[in-house]
């Protein structure tokens, strides 16, 4: 049974401010981290500067992979759908 519409739409919009918030969250985390480090040693900002661009370096290439990943699944089910389909059935 497939799903409606509305619902698809916002299981997609749910999944996309959790992926924002995360984003959001790794990158004050990190700014946190390089802060406190600044701190205590004595290099401010530089430590700082450096983790927030870690954390957002990692946040992206975390979601590239991830994203590749959901497109690799969605190619297998797109070409198996594709051949289970009886030949001459156009949809």
């Amino acid at each position: 049974m497939r799903r409606p519409h509305h619902d698809v739409a916002a299981i997609a919009a749910n999944d996309s401010m959790s992926r924002g918030m995360e984003i959001a969250g790794t990158t004050a985390v990190f700014f946190l981290i390089g802060f406190a480090l600044d701190r205590v040693v004595g290099t401010t900002p530089w430590l700082m500067v450096g983790f927030v661009l870690l954390g957002v370096i990692g946040q992206f290439a975390r979601s590239y992979y991830v994203y590749n990943a959901a497109m690799a699944v969605h190619e297998q089910r797109r070409a198996h759908a594709a051949q289970a389909r009886p030949i001459g059935s156009e949809s």
